[in-house]
């Protein structure tokens, strides 16, 4: 195994993290889409994190591997049910080797973002692409950033009012990296938490050419779980990448 790069992310919001994102998909849905993809084969899951993609991935049959950079993420895994069931390793997605060829490979959440340089990012598309079997498939979800929404390249925005709380989201963003700094703040009775990320966005375009790079090319892309076509007004992108057979000439 490798050095582990950066998992402070995971560690930080491991604690939190299924309470703040229960509700972001309906995981029914989104488990039978990877199924679909994964046709009765193998899936690899970088970034697992705490199960919350892959339990219901391997509820519907999949033999579901993983591999997360935190360990307290991992720990929480392994404490729900069926969990028994998925090779869950502690690694680095950009470079370790997980024993097995895989018909599906995927990163969703914006994972892909965590890798805050565009080297690393590449570098998960080559590690994605030597694990697929030919003609399997690299799945990548990430939103498209919204230059909109930026004033003087800063973002503030109240994400949760109630009796209890309030929750914000404070944001830099360097446009010429690509990269944004935010610090998610939780105000409450029992004092402050304070959770910080850092993301690399990353544009279809340039995510098509580290495709490109790793020996892949773009099947589709969606705008949602559901299918839906990917056009110019799209917040999300779904992109499905294939790994050609022996005998297409690449």
């Amino acid at each position: 195994m490798t050095q582990i790069g950066d998992n402070s992310y995971g560690d930080i919001y491991a604690a939190a993290y299924d309470d703040l994102f229960q509700d972001r998909d309906d995981l029914a849905l989104v488990s039978s889409v990877l199924a679909r993809l994964a046709d009765g084969g193998a899936a690899l899951e970088f970034g697992i994190g705490t199960g919350r993609l892959a339990l219901p991935l391997a509820e519907q049959g999949v033999r579901v591997a993983g591999v997360d950079n935190s360990p307290e993420m991992l720990r929480r895994l392994q404490e729900k049910p069926g969990a028994a069931q998925i090779n869950a390793v502690l690694g680095d997605c950009t470079v370790d080797r997980i024993d097995g060829a895989f018909d599906l490979v995927y990163i969703a959440f914006s994972t892909i973002y965590l890798m805050a340089e565009q080297q690393g990012q590449v570098r998960c598309f080559q590690n994605a692409a030597r694990h697929l079997r030919p003609g399997g498939v690299f799945l990548v979800e990430g939103f498209v950033h919204d230059r909109s929404r930026w004033l003087h390249d800063q973002e503030t925005v109240t994400t949760r009012v109630s009796d209890q709380g309030v929750s914000m989201r404070f944001a830099v963003l360097d446009p010429v990296k690509k990269l944004i700094r935010m610090q998610q703040v939780e105000l409450s009775p029992a004092g402050v938490t304070m959770r910080p990320n850092r993301l690399r966005f990353i544009y279809p375009a340039e995510m098509d050419l580290m495709a490109q790079l790793a020996g892949m090319r773009l099947r589709e892309r969606w705008s949602d779980w559901s299918g839906a076509p990917f056009g110019a007004g799209s917040g999300t992108q779904i992109a499905v990448y294939e790994k050609p057979t022996d005998e297409v000439p690449q």
